[in-house]
């Protein structure tokens, strides 16, 4: 009897698309120890027909695509402070919208989980913006894209490269040109319960509710972002890239889901989506005239579909041409390569699962090993000769 879709849970990337694409409804996204979602199948429902795991994209290759690179900024300073990078994700959704299109992507819902939803017009577009570093649940949203197009109905959606092959696993060869699909050079996504836990840290401490959470606050400017939580009477915890553990955790790889250092087949070349945008980090090199420290996006556009998106919101870009990526891969190497975890990893979530999330220990084991840690370390790869000799000296022979 199928209990789930994969045999190892290090292959599934979560992306849901298991869940809409069973005929009877026998699967479900449920959070393991870990806090990230994993399909559980209902053996009363299962008819064993397998096609989940046919359909899965876990583990495959993406075919290699030769893109066009530009360099990007939303001629809307507003517009642009307000996102991650340089706003082309806000022009690429208004432009769709144009031709009657729904937009999809992640935002936060009222408690702070991050979720996909449908924006039908610009308005609902706000809480698209800007990264949230921790894995949406786009398993719905998967399902709904595909019920709009198979009315007719434009889609844009946008998620991470595994979403997007989730997406397209579950449209199957229905694909069309009423599908325009936007990821996003990926470093992995952390645990959706690991945050949680940390909100509850925050409100403990505080004594009041977060009511909104940013993850890359430009008050410091793009390269020096911040995170920033707000609470109910408007007060702020603020932290920059190596003071706010939630953040610095994520940086570092602490907690990032099994399957984000196993995805070689989504990178450079082979990425799933028409358009995969980017922070353009390494700016001050490619185009310096244009660094004002706003946010400027790095795009590929990966196929004809794309490039004709891309053509349709240029109007509301300054855009820059880029040549060659050598450069682009040493400011950020989550171009070509999936993250590391990290050392710590498995005694983060030992502890985790005990007392979850606690600010100081992420921070204790960010830190890596003190002055004395270190000289002991050195001490224990000495020569047993002379490891004895230390020991006399030290009066512990």
């Amino acid at each position: 009897m199928r209990q789930t879709v994969r045999k190892s849970k290090a292959e599934c990337t979560g992306c849901g698309a298991c869940m809409s694409i069973c005929p009877r409804g026998a699967i479900t996204m449920q959070p393991d120890e870990e806090g990230f979602l994993y399909p559980a199948v209902d053996g009363t429902r299962c008819v064993e027909c397998d096609l989940c795991e046919k359909r899965c994209p876990a583990g495959r290759t993406q075919a290699e695509n030769r893109p066009q690179l530009f360099g990007a900024q939303n001629r809307d300073e507003a517009l642009r402070r307000a996102s991650s990078s340089g706003g082309v994700f806000t022009a690429l959704a208004r432009a769709w919208m144009k031709r009657g299109g729904v937009v999809f992507g992640a935002a936060f819902d009222e408690a702070l989980r991050v979720e996909h939803i449908g924006a039908f017009d610009e308005t609902e577009l706000d809480g698209m913006r800007g990264s949230k570093y921790v894995q949406s649940d786009a398993s719905e949203a998967i399902a709904h894209a595909a019920a709009l197009l198979e009315r007719g109905i434009p889609v844009l959606f946008s998620g991470t490269p595994c979403q997007i092959s989730g997406l397209k696993a579950r449209v199957g060869k229905k694909e069309s040109d009423l599908l325009l699909t936007v990821d996003f050079v990926c470093h992995g996504v952390p645990s959706p319960g690991v945050f949680a836990s940390y909100l509850r840290e925050l409100e403990k401490r505080h004594g009041q509710r977060v009511v909104r959470y940013t993850f890359r606050d430009k008050r410091r400017g793009w390269k020096d972002f911040s995170a920033v939580a707000t609470f109910e009477d408007g007060t702020e915890h603020a932290g920059q890239q190596t003071t706010e553990p939630f953040l610095y955790g994520f940086l570092q790889n602490l907690y990032l889901r099994p399957s984000c250092t196993q995805c070689e087949t989504m990178r450079e070349g082979h990425h799933p989506a028409d358009i995969t945008v980017a922070d353009l980090w390494g700016i001050q090199e490619v185009t310096p005239d244009a660094d004002d420290d706003t946010g400027m996006s790095l795009v590929f556009l990966n196929t004809k579909r794309g490039r004709q998106a891309f053509e349709a919101c240029r109007s509301q870009l300054a855009v820059f041409p880029i040549e060659g990526t050598q450069k682009l891969l040493r400011d950020n190497p989550s171009i070509a390569h999936a993250a590391k975890p990290h050392q710590n990893r498995e005694a983060f979530f030992r502890r985790y699962k005990r007392k979850g999330f606690e600010s100081a220990y992420v921070m204790k084991l960010l830190a890596g090993p003190g002055r004395l840690e270190r000289a002991a370390a050195r001490i224990a790869h000495l020569p047993k000769g002379l490891l004895r000799r230390v020991r006399v000296l030290l009066g512990r022979g």
